[in-house]
C-alpha cells in the first residue's frame, strides 16, 4: 500500500490543532511505502513516531502534555519495555524476561507495542461513535500504551517463553496468544484486551497491521443443538456515575463558601508574607541557618495573625473542623492536633491553601458541569465577559471533537465561580513562587518555566512541585471531603469528579422544562441521547422529573388564579383577568368566578387552598399546561381535547400554536410586546396603503388580525383607532360595540 498523501507546508506560524494533526499524519505516512510497521527497521520506525509527535526514543511513547492535560507522568512518558516486563504474571516470568537469551523476544515484543502505537496514531483505528478513518486521539492511545499493550505482549511473551521455535524472521509474535489466556484476567482487563484484539483485526483488514492472536474475535456466535444448555456469562454490573445527594452538595457548598469567601482572602495575604520572608533571608548565611531563619519567622507570623472572617469578625473556631496538613505524621494516625486552631506551621498554612483550592474547584466544577480535563485545563485568564456583561469561562474541550489539542468552547458562570477563579489565580502565582524553607531541597529554581496553569499542587510533601499543574482530581476531592469532615462515599459511591457533571444534570432536569436541550448545550454533547442517559442513569430520577414537572405545572396555574382573583377584587385594575391574555385566560376567568360562588355557597372564604384546588383542576393534577414558546401556555387537557395546532387529541405541536386558539393562555410580560407589535403593524400598514402596495397591506392587516385578540383588553383599546376598524371591515370582522 503506497501512501499518496500530500504533505501541508507549514512555516513559522502557528496553525490551527487540526492542520497540525493531519499535516504530521500526512508526513508519517510518507516516510514508508507499506503498511507493515513490524518489518521496518528502527530507524525508520523512530522517524515516523517523531513526526507524529510522540517522542524519537524508540521503545518510549512519550505524549506532549498539552494533548494529554489529565495525564500522569508515567501515562505521558510510558517506558514499553518496563511496563511489559511489569504486566508478567509472576516473579519467575520477570526474572527470565531480563535474561541475555530472553532479549531477543523481549526486544520483539516491546518493538509489536511501539509498532501497534504508531498504527493507532496514523491508521483508521477508530472504533467507537468517531467515523472508521479516523485514527484514535493521543489520551486514548497513551492509555492504551500504558495499561493494555503491554499486558497483550506479556501475555504472548509468557507463551513464547515455554516454546523454542521462536525465529525471528518469519514468527508473529502475537500467534502464540490463545483465548486460554485471559482467563486468570480482571473483568476490566479481559475486556480490555478483547477491545484491543478486535481493533487489530479492523487494522488487519484495512491493511494496516499483519500480527494476529489466534483466537475468535467475531461477534456472532453459534447455538448447540445438542447437549447440555450453555448458561450465560452474568451481565457485568456498570457502576454508573450517581448525581450526589442534594444535603451532601448543600452542606459542601456551604462549606467551600465559608472557606472560599472568609479563608480565602486571610490564605493568600499569608502566602504573600512568607514569599516576603523567603526573599528576606535568601542571604543569611548557609542552607540550614535560612531553613532555621524561615522556620521562626513563619512561626511568629502565624502567632502574630489575626483570622479574620469577610465581615472581619474574628475567627476563633471555624464553623465546622478542618483538618490541616498531615505532613510528617504517621500513617494512620489521628489526634486532635489533626484540627487545630489556627494554623502554627507552613505544613499547616499549604494544608489549608489546598483546602481553598479544592472549594474552588468544587464551586467551579458545580457551575460549568465540565469534564475532568476541561475543568483542569482551564487558563489564569480564562474569564471574560460578553458585550451585555455576562462572565464566561474560556476553556477546551478535548471529548467528541477531532482536534487533537481540543476545541474552544465557554462556560457561563456565576458570580461566586467569577470570585473562586480570580481568587485562585492570585493563590495559585503565589504558591508557585514559596520554594522550600530549606534552599539546598529546592531545585526548582534553576529550572523554573513560565506557566499559565490556573490549578497548582499544593504540597509540602517531600518531592513535590508546586510549579507543576494540578492533576489527580479524584483523590485530591476524596482527601477535600476527609479534611472538612465532610463522607467519602455519599449516596454509597465513592466521591468521584465526574458525579459533580451527573449532578448538575440532575439539578437542571429538576429545575427547567427544556432540561434535556439546555444541558445538550452546557456540556457540549453531539446528541440529545448522550444527555439523556445523563439524566436517566439514576433509575429513580425519572419519577422524580415527573413529580417535579407536574408540581411546576401547577403552581403556573396557581399563579394565574391569584393574578385572576387579585384582578376581580381590585377596583384599580383595567382588566379582570389579571393581565394575562389568550381565549384561555377568559375560561380561566369564568372558573375562578364559579369556583368562588361555590366556595361563598358552602360558607368558606376564598384561600390558598381553595387557589390549589382549582389549579389542580385546571391543570389535570400537573397533566397538563405545558409551554409551547416562552409566555405562552397550552392549556388542553391531554387525551381529551384538540386544537388547531394537532386535530389529535395528542400533545399540542408547538410551531403550529396559532392565537385563536382556545386553549392559548398567554402570561402578563407579553403584553407590552404585542402592544408594540400592534402599533407598529399599523404604522406599516398605513404607509402600505398611501403607497397603494396592496401586497404589503395585505401582509399587515393579517399582523394586525393575529396580534388583536391576544390580550382583551388591548383589543378594547385598538378597535377605536380607524385603521383598525377598516382592517376588520375588510375581513367581515365586526367591531365591538364600544369600539363602534
Amino acid at each position: 500500500m503506497n501512501a499518496k498523501i500530500s504533505t501541508p507546508i507549514v512555516g513559522g506560524a502557528k496553525v490551527s490543532a487540526a492542520v497540525e494533526i493531519q499535516t504530521m499524519r500526512s508526513r508519517a505516512l510518507l516516510q514508508f511505502e507499506s503498511t507493515n510497521l513490524c518489518s521496518m527497521n528502527l530507524h525508520t520506525l523512530t522517524a515516523i513516531q517523531s513526526v507524529v509527535g510522540h517522542g524519537d526514543e524508540f521503545g518510549r511513547w512519550q505524549t506532549p502534555k498539552r494533548w494529554f492535560t489529565t495525564g500522569t507522568k508515567a501515562r505521558l512518558d510510558v517506558n514499553l519495555r518496563n511496563r511489559i516486563i511489569a504486566s508478567l504474571p509472576n516473579d519467575s516470568l520477570r526474572s527470565k524476561a531480563i535474561e541475555s537469551k530472553y532479549a531477543p523476544l523481549l526486544n520483539q515484543a516491546v518493538k509489536l507495542a511501539n509498532c501497534y502505537l504508531i498504527a493507532l496514531r496514523i491508521g483508521p483505528s477508530s472504533l467507537g461513535r468517531r467515523p472508521l478513518s479516523e485514527s484514535l486521539g493521543a489520551s486514548h492511545i497513551s492509555q492504551i500504551a500504558y495499561q493494555v499493550i503491554p499486558l497483550i505482549c506479556a501475555l504472548a511473551l509468557a507463551r513464547w517463553f515455554d516454546t523454542d521455535s521462536w525465529d525471528d524472521a518469519d514468527t508473529k509474535f502475537l500467534s502464540q496468544l490463545r483465548q486460554e489466556d485471559l482467563e486468570p484476567l480482571s473483568n476490566s482487563q479481559r475486556s480490555s484486551v478483547l477491545t484491543e484484539c478486535k481493533r487489530m483485526q479492523f487494522l488487519h483488514d484495512h491493511f494496516w497491521w499483519h500480527d494476529l492472536p489466534l483466537m475468535d474475535l467475531s461477534t456472532e456466535g453459534t447455538t448447540a443443538v445438542a447437549g447440555k444448555k450453555q448458561e450465560n456469562e452474568p451481565e457485568r454490573k456498570r457502576d454508573s456515575h450517581l448525581p450526589l445527594p442534594d444535603d451532601y452538595v448543600s452542606e459542601m457548598g456551604l462549606r467551600s463558601i465559608w472557606l472560599i469567601e472568609s479563608i480565602g482572602p486571610n490564605v493568600i495575604a499569608l502566602t504573600a508574607g512568607i514569599n516576603q520572608i523567603w526573599e528576606d533571608t535568601k542571604n543569611f548565611g548557609d542552607a540550614l541557618e535560612v531553613q532555621e531563619w524561615r522556620r521562626r519567622a513563619v512561626e511568629n507570623l502565624l502567632m502574630d495573625w489575626e483570622w479574620r472572617d469577610e465581615n472581619g469578625v474574628p475567627i476563633n473556631q471555624p464553623p465546622f473542623a478542618i483538618r490541616l496538613s498531615q505532613h510528617g505524621k504517621k500513617a494512620g494516625k489521628k489526634s486532635e492536633a489533626d484540627h487545630q486552631w489556627p494554623p502554627t506551621s507552613l505544613a499547616e498554612v499549604l494544608g489549608l491553601c489546598s483546602n481553598v483550592q479544592q472549594a474552588h474547584l468544587f464551586v467551579v466544577s458545580m457551575s460549568t458541569g465540565g469534564r475532568v480535563s476541561e475543568t483542569l485545563d482551564l487558563r489564569r485568564n480564562c474569564v471574560e465577559y460578553a458585550r451585555n456583561g455576562i462572565p464566561y469561562a474560556s476553556g477546551r474541550t478535548f471529548k467528541l471533537v477531532r482536534m487533537q489539542e481540543g476545541e474552544i468552547r465557554d462556560w457561563v458562570l456565576p458570580d461566586l465561580a467569577v470570585k473562586a477563579i480570580e481568587q485562585q489565580v492570585r493563590l495559585v502565582g503565589l504558591i508557585e513562587r514559596l520554594s522550600r524553607q530549606n534552599p539546598a531541597s529546592d531545585a526548582r529554581a534553576k529550572h523554573r518555566e513560565l506557566t499559565d496553569h490556573l490549578w497548582a499542587q499544593i504540597s509540602s510533601a517531600s518531592g513535590s512541585d508546586r510549579t507543576q499543574p494540578f492533576v489527580n482530581l479524584g483523590t485530591a476531592m476524596v482527601a477535600y471531603a476527609t479534611a472538612i469532615g465532610m463522607e467519602t462515599h455519599p449516596g454509597g459511591q465513592s466521591f468521584r469528579p465526574h458525579r459533580f457533571r451527573k449532578t448538575v444534570a440532575r439539578l437542571v432536569a429538576l429545575a427547567l422544562t427544556q432540561a434535556p436541550k439546555i444541558l445538550m448545550d452546557v456540556f457540549g454533547h453531539k446528541s440529545i441521547e448522550m444527555t439523556l442517559h445523563y439524566i436517566l442513569t439514576d433509575k429513580s430520577l425519572q419519577a422524580e422529573i415527573e413529580r417535579i414537572s407536574r408540581e411546576l405545572r401547577v403552581m403556573r396555574a396557581v399563579v394565574a388564579v391569584e393574578a385572576i382573583v387579585a384582578a376581580e377584587d381590585s377596583a384599580e385594575t383595567d382588566s379582570d383577568l389579571g393581565s394575562y391574555g389568550g381565549p384561555a385566560a377568559l375560561m380561566i376567568g369564568r372558573a375562578v368566578k364559579a369556583q368562588r360562588g361555590r366556595a361563598h355557597q358552602r360558607g368558606e372564604q376564598w384561600g390558598a387552598g381553595n387557589v390549589r384546588e382549582l389549579a389542580e383542576i385546571l391543570t389535570l393534577q400537573g397533566k397538563a399546561w405545558e409551554v409551547v414558546r416562552e409566555g405562552v401556555v397550552c392549556t388542553k387537557l391531554p387525551g381529551t381535547e384538540s386544537g388547531p395546532c394537532n386535530k389529535s387529541k395528542g400533545r399540542p405541536e408547538p410551531s403550529h400554536c396559532q392565537t385563536n386558539c382556545n386553549h392559548r393562555l398567554e402570561e402578563a410580560f407579553l403584553r407590552e410586546d404585542v402592544d408594540a407589535s400592534i402599533a407598529s403593524s399599523v404604522r406599516e400598514f398605513e404607509t402600505a396603503f398611501q403607497e397603494e402596495d396592496e401586497l404589503m397591506q395585505a401582509m399587515w392587516a393579517g399582523q394586525i388580525r393575529a396580534h388583536l385578540p391576544r390580550f382583551s383588553d388591548l383589543k378594547e383599546k385598538w378597535q377605536t383607532n380607524p385603521t383598525v376598524q377598516r382592517v376588520l371591515i375588510a375581513s367581515n370582522e365586526e367591531p365591538t360595540e364600544a369600539a363602534a
